[in-house]
């Protein structure tokens, strides 16, 4: 057996694949193919009770997402399942699903879970958890009195993800909904502040909205909407100690903004 092997143009941006996956010198990585994830989700079919239809598992952790080709040139699908199962049994992987190519194994105390589908013709998609908790930070509370971020800095209660580079800074009026008095609701014009930045690394849309949300909640702030699609966005607000504060934050694929409006700052007094 021969461990799994990187493509060379993918070396430097893309850690190697978890060692538990042992392929046969038949088979290797499309160069190119390789993703990796450090936090993602992927939903696994198991085998259920006879009579039952299957069970689905949703696994978190390190992700990566590859797809596999004969060494020796273009092959048929059912050829490249039967050596790769064939290698994958012998090094210990155990069927959850055999026909969905589902499969699960322990290494030291470790879970990983794979499955693999046809990507095409001569090809197999394979997927990779090895389930982790996602990682955690902690965001600054506002504070009482409100501050004004500075153009080339993150802003004070809402920095960026771990590692990212700011690029640019821009600021624009946006009407938004306020209630002047009780009872009385009207429109004012907010100037939103958004700072767009640099991810050091990949970061699924999973983890993203799954480490912000924790880390808005647990500093006070109530999530007012969550998107996952060709928008990955959240919305929160911060509505305590007398402010009154407006967040998006968005990912971008290799990048990310934040867009903050002071709210409370802005709005127009009783007089």
């Amino acid at each position: 057996m021969l461990p799994l092997m990187i493509p060379p143009a993918q070396v430097q941006d893309v850690p190697a694949p978890p060692p538990g996956v042992d392929l046969p010198s038949t088979l290797r990585p499309k160069p190119g193919s390789l993703q990796l994830f450090a936090f993602d989700e992927e939903t696994f079919d198991v085998r259920p009770a006879p009579g039952k239809g299957p069970l689905r598992i949703n696994v978190e952790g390190r992700t990566w997402r590859f797809v596999l080709v004969a060494a020796e040139g273009r092959m048929g699908v059912l050829t490249l399942m039967e050596r790769l199962k064939t290698a994958m049994v012998s090094s210990g992987w155990v069927w959850q699903y055999e026909e969905r190519g589902v499969a699960r194994r322990e290494i030291n105390g470790q879970e990983w879970w794979l499955r693999f589908t046809s990507g095409g013709s001569g090809e197999l998609k394979v997927v990779v958890v090895e389930r982790r908790e996602p990682r955690t930070f902690t965001l600054p509370r506002p504070a009482a009195v409100p501050e004004l971020p500075k153009p080339r800095e993150d802003f004070p209660y809402l920095p960026p993800w771990p590692g990212s580079k700011i690029v640019s800074c821009t600021d624009s009026p946006n009407p938004v909904a306020v209630e002047l008095a009780p009872g009385k609701p009207a429109m004012v014009t907010v100037n939103f502040i958004e700072k767009e930045y640099d991810l050091a690394e990949p970061v699924s849309s999973h983890e993203f909205l799954a480490v912000y949300s924790k880390a808005l909640l647990n500093a006070g702030w109530e999530i007012e909407g969550r998107f996952r699609g060709n928008l990955i966005q959240i919305q929160a607000v911060f509505s305590r100690d007398g402010r009154d504060i407006r967040a998006t934050l968005r990912l971008l694929g290799n990048a990310m903004a934040i867009s903050v409006g002071d709210v409370g700052a802005q709005r127009p007094r009783p007089k």
